[in-house]
């Protein structure tokens, strides 16, 4: 999955997420946050009651909402490649 994920930034960002070296704390703490959405994401599937849960905002969905790590990067990531393109 790591690896599908570089690939994916690389072509698609233009930004290498080098999660495979474990090298960038900030791609780190991103590649666990994402891992742990994933799953709580594939938990709706068997939970019926997940509406539910998101509305009144417990369980998974509570977890899942605080989960602003990825927000944050990737929002800092459109930003530095707006910066970049207006600088070119």
């Amino acid at each position: 999955m790591r690896s599908t994920l570089d690939s994916m930034f690389k072509v698609g960002l233009g930004f290498d997420l080098d999660t495979l070296s474990g090298s960038n704390e900030a791609s780190n703490r991103f590649m666990e946050a994402f891992d742990e959405s994933n799953g709580l994401v594939y938990e709706r599937f068997v939970d019926l009651l997940w509406k539910v849960k998101r509305y009144l905002n417990i369980g998974s969905e509570a977890a899942l909402t605080k989960l602003k790590i990825i927000d944050n990067f990737i929002y800092e990531l459109i930003q530095n490649k707006r910066k970049q393109l207006k600088n070119e």
